[in-house]
């Protein structure tokens, strides 16, 4: 009854407004069928180019190929939508060496932050689960450097930035079939779409990262590809300027 209320209350403010700048052609689909009508709107994909290019073909495809761990890397607040619990479920029943870098607010929800961490424990998962916080700048910038693959199975993603920025580290992204990931990670060649709630084709698909260097390589090298693909800054204010100028002018 709840989301009903929450629906109600949406449609309401969604039908006040003149337009939309929309960050994914999701986002897009989800409102229109909430609000019934078409209003002036453009779809502006966030920039995610912050940290610049750092890595370059050579190093990323010496990373893949080093041998174990293999090095995963969550990137986001721990709270249930992101899916940690699938992860940890996923990286619990691996028989390969693995190193699992957590790195996200651990207190928007600390009651879950802290039954991962337990999770972590009981599954005799401490000595390769780490849980780091907040990190950001050259920290962060460190774990997506060392890391091999991004993988964050959330429940659902209005865009996903946290995605594509590692993808520009050469991070093959592992995410879910629900939201907007779908838009710039496609399943098998710069990263994987699994199943909400499923730890066990997770588990699967970090099992073939993990015995495949070659895979590894090569998505590593699409990923970064794809992000190059991204708009920049520039590019996205640009358009969202032309967007708002054309609704004034027609007022």
């Amino acid at each position: 009854w709840q989301n009903d209320l929450y629906r109600v209350i949406e449609r309401s403010y969604l039908n006040s407004v003149d337009g939309f700048i929309f960050n994914s052609n999701t986002t897009c689909d989800a409102v229109q069928a909430l609000i019934g009508e078409q209003k002036p709107f453009i779809v502006a994909n966030p920039p995610t180019d912050r940290f610049g290019s750092r890595l370059n073909e050579n190093l990323i495809r010496a990373r893949a190929n080093e041998i174990k761990p293999l090095r995963l890397l969550f990137l986001g607040n721990v709270i249930p939508l992101k899916g940690l619990h699938v992860l940890l479920e996923a990286l619990r029943s691996l028989n390969f060496d693995f190193r699992l870098d957590i790195v996200g607010s651990l207190t928007i929800n600390p009651n879950y932050a802290r039954k991962m961490q337990e999770k972590a424990n009981t599954c005799d998962l401490s000595s390769k689960v780490f849980f780091h916080g907040i990190l950001d700048n050259e920290p962060l910038i460190e774990r997506l450097e060392y890391a091999q693959v991004m993988v964050m199975p959330s429940s659902y993603e209005g865009f996903g930035i946290a995605y594509l920025e590692g993808m520009g580290f050469g991070l093959p992204a592992i995410a879910t079939t629900s939201g907007a990931a779908a838009e710039f990670i496609t399943d098998g060649e710069n990263g994987h779409l699994i199943p909400p709630e499923n730890s066990s084709v997770l588990a699967d698909r970090l099992a073939t990262l993990a015995s495949d260097h070659q895979l590894l390589a090569r998505m590593s090298i699409n990923a970064v590809q794809r992000y190059q693909r991204q708009p920049k800054w520039e590019e996205t204010t640009n358009r969202i300027r032309d967007f708002l100028l054309q609704m004034i002018n027609a007022k």
